[in-house]
């Protein structure tokens, strides 16, 4: 018994490479959003490494600010 294949089967190829182009591009900006995505978190995390290496001095004394 033959039957006839149907159109969401891998027989059929799309005649249009607008499948390929739309692909390449969601790849393409997915990339781009990871590579901003890692260069935002690594700002985050060098931010509060240099805050907390940084000594914090709220209330200096009139004479240690006239010391420096």
């Amino acid at each position: 018994m033959s039957r006839k294949p149907y159109s969401t089967e891998v027989t059929e190829k799309p005649t249009d490479n607008s499948t390929g182009n739309s692909k390449i591009k969601i790849w393409l900006w997915s990339a781009v959003a990871l590579l901003i995505t890692n260069f935002v978190v690594v700002g985050i995390v060098a931010f509060l490494i240099h805050r907390d290496s940084v000594p914090y001095k709220p209330n200096q004394s009139t004479t240690e600010q006239r010391q420096l």
